[in-house]
């Protein structure tokens, strides 16, 4: 790699030596670039930099804070790690991603303010939607499985491997007469029958509740307030998929710090 000028963000770090670190960074040129450093280079914060060598993990030089920006604190942090780790484990090395750049930068920007909850489920769902979509796994909301059309009275799963899927018939015709008898029966319902689903898919989700319709056609619309714990729903199945059903550490350090509080 030539010695060239690089938009940067820190995603972690490690010692390496007494005053070096080796880094990971999520560069606007280059995608993720592993490098030796200086230690002090922080996260979060928009850097220029140089970054010199042929193999994998390159010298970095003259390592600039861009603008410096407030300390993330809270749910804000735990979220800003959970960015970083997807971002991190997800992206190949060494490959432009220029569209998720400039929404992880537009995500720390927005993390870097106070949040809601509901707020903060929001950015994190837009960030992982562009990530998704870059990836190759964006989610298709008009068809299931069969590349038939989404009905709005049919209930789905969701398999991140395979898209939308029907359940068998007699778990349709249970979830139909439960929803009748109103959303209570319905949950209690969905909770006690004996699917086995899963069973027939065990490579393809774990155990989850049925998605009707309706809900998928209203996703269509983008992520909003309305539907967002369907997203967050949907987002965690393709999450787990992609780490193999993995636990990611941010995810138990925000765990931790809700359980604490």
């Amino acid at each position: 790699m030539r010695n060239e000028p690089l938009h940067a963000y820190s995603l972690h770090q490690r010692p390496y030596q007494e005053k070096r670190s080796i880094y990971y960074l999520f560069t606007k040129e280059h995608g993720v670039l592993h490098g030796i450093g200086k230690k002090g280079i922080p996260q979060f914060a928009p850097l220029m930099l140089f970054a010199t060598g042929k193999k994998s993990l390159k010298t970095l030089q003259q390592v600039n804070i861009v603008e410096v920006v407030p300390s993330l604190m809270g749910q804000q942090q735990y979220a800003a790690l959970y960015v970083n780790e997807i971002t991190l484990k997800l992206l190949p090395v060494e490959d432009s991603m220029p569209i998720v750049y400039a929404q992880y930068a537009h995500t720390i920007t927005q993390l870097q303010q106070q949040l809601s909850l509901v707020e903060l489920k929001l950015v994190l769902r837009c960030y992982e939607q562009v990530l998704f979509s870059e990836l190759g796994f964006a989610i298709d909301l008009e068809q299931d499985s069969e590349q038939q059309l989404i009905e709005k009275e049919q209930y789905y799963y969701f398999a991140a491997d395979r898209g939308w899927v029907k359940p068998s018939a007699t778990e349709s015709q249970q979830q139909r007469s439960s929803s009748n008898q109103g959303p209570q029966s319905s949950t209690a319902a969905t909770l006690a029958s004996p699917s086995n689903f899963g069973h027939r898919n065990p490579s393809a989700f774990m155990r989850q509740s049925p998605v009707k319709g309706e809900t998928i056609l209203a996703m269509q619309a983008g992520i909003s307030v309305p539907t967002i714990d369907s997203w967050t729903q949907i987002h965690r199945q393709l999450i787990d998929y992609l780490f193999d059903y993995q636990p990611l550490q941010s995810r138990i350090l925000w765990q931790q710090f809700y359980r604490y509080q």
